[in-house]
């Protein structure tokens, strides 16, 4: 939180208690956790009906085949989640892995180092294209990733097959590495975008109306630039895992991968606002999308597998709901808060009243009566070392008085003792005795 400071006319801090309440508040994060227990319990069935089955692509490639398909996947899933997070939604994943794709197979002949670095590093200027128009020039991030995946659409059309792929496929425990990796980094975003430190940093983003500065053009940059480069890596593992006989490598296909990664981003509980989400659910959502996906083709269910992405995202608009819903303060929360830290509080005492002869500390602030002078006037008296009460002149008797109140029981020490230790009346009239004084006499 920034303090301002006074300005060149003397005008102090203008901070209020409700410029403080207008921070973001923290999230809870437990409906993301059950969210995702649900998600890991769900593809765990679906997963176990997969392995039932006795035809379909599970059935012939088995779990090799399974993670070979499901690293593409996650990445891309990883991909469109980041962006949703920094609030620039990348609607061309789908056309970016398949840029990439195309790139790395059309150059494997160079060998596997030329191909990585040529299709990466395609999706990489892709990247900065399009962090650009959504950090600098601050257009909205479907516009941005619209523009940009119907460019590489109509150069994919234009240029046609790829040359012959020249490299071998990649063995399994390099898919394994591949899909441990994704999984990774999926959860270790998850897990950066859960501290509350974080989450402060990407408010402005959401909260800034389209088009308006924020402060955080770094954060979508980066976010942005992180989410092309995972789905170039997709597009690259996706030729790799699939490697023909002969021939050319088959391509992904951009809008059948683009719907199942926002339909499993959007599953796994990332919000379409932004800056909201989950830390596994994403790669959770992956796997069983892609299980209810072989799962179809498996039982032969007579519908195209786009209607299971669509699908998911027609759920996870309905958890956008959820999660937005589960983190709104309820009334009592906000009003609660909202006394919290106003030095005003400090300053109030509760009314009482006034027919007892007391007030309020406001009234007294508001220049009425000082009914505590007369006590004041005790106090400096004391100090100056007088009888304080000679000159007590409120609730307090004056001189002669009974200093104990009108009670009557010490009546019998206002009589007069003419005498005194040394046979003469003291001036001022009569004294009392020391002794007469204590002893009552």
């Amino acid at each position: 939180m920034k303090f301002d400071t006074p300005n060149r006319d003397g005008e102090q801090d203008k901070t209020s208690s409700q410029d403080v309440l207008s921070e973001t508040p923290t999230d809870r994060m437990a409906v993301h956790v059950v969210w995702e227990i649900g998600l890991l319990l769900l593809g765990g069935g679906v997963l176990f009906a997969l392995t039932q089955s006795s035809g379909g692509p599970f059935a012939e490639s088995s779990w090799s085949g399974f993670m070979a398909a499901l690293v593409p996947l996650l990445l891309l899933a990883s991909a469109v989640s980041t962006s949703l997070r920094v609030g620039a939604i990348n609607l061309a994943a789908g056309p970016i892995a398949l840029l990439s794709a195309w790139i790395f197979v059309d150059a494997s002949s160079s060998g596997s180092a030329m191909a990585l670095g040529m299709g990466l590093g395609a999706a990489l200027f892709i990247g900065i294209v399009l962090a650009t128009l959504c950090a600098w020039l601050r257009v909205p991030g479907w516009a941005a990733s619209g523009a940009v995946g119907g460019a590489i659409g109509l150069w994919a059309g234009a240029a046609g097959e790829p040359g012959q792929f020249m490299l071998a496929e990649l063995p399994s425990t390099g898919v394994l590495a591949a899909l441990a990796a994704a999984a990774g980094l999926s959860i270790f975003l998850g897990l950066v975008g859960a501290f509350a430190g974080v989450r402060e940093r990407l408010a402005p983003i959401r909260d800034t109306p389209v088009g308006e500065r924020h402060g955080r053009g770094g954060l979508v940059f980066f976010g942005t630039l992180l989410s092309v480069g995972m789905a170039g890596a997709a597009g690259v593992l996706a030729a790799w895992t699939a490697v023909p006989e002969q021939g050319a490598a088959a391509l992904p296909d951009p809008i059948l991968l683009s719907v199942l990664a926002l339909g499993a981003a959007l599953l796994g509980g990332t919000s379409l606002l932004g800056r909201r989400g989950g830390v596994a659910g994403t790669a959770f959502a992956a796997a069983l999308l892609l299980a209810m996906t072989w799962l179809s083709e498996a039982r032969d269910w007579n519908f195209e597998p786009g209607w299971i992405a669509l699908s998911a995202i027609v759920i996870g608009f309905l958890v956008t709901h959820l999660v937005e819903a589960m983190n709104t303060p309820d009334d009592s929360e906000l009003e609660s808060t909202s006394r919290a830290g106003e030095v005003g509080d400090l300053r109030e005492t509760d009314p009482v009243d006034a027919e007892q002869g007391q007030f309020t500390a406001r009234e007294h602030r508001q220049g009425g009566d000082e009914p505590f002078a007369e006590y004041d006037e005790d106090l400096a008296a004391v100090g100056n070392g007088r009888d304080p009460w000679a000159t007590t002149t409120g609730g307090f008797p004056r001189a002669g008085a009974d200093p104990f109140g009108a009670s009557g029981v010490f009546d019998n020490l206002r009589e007069p003792n003419s005498r005194s230790d040394y046979g003469y009346e003291p001036q001022g009239g009569p004294g009392y005795d020391d002794a007469d004084r204590r002893f009552g006499r």
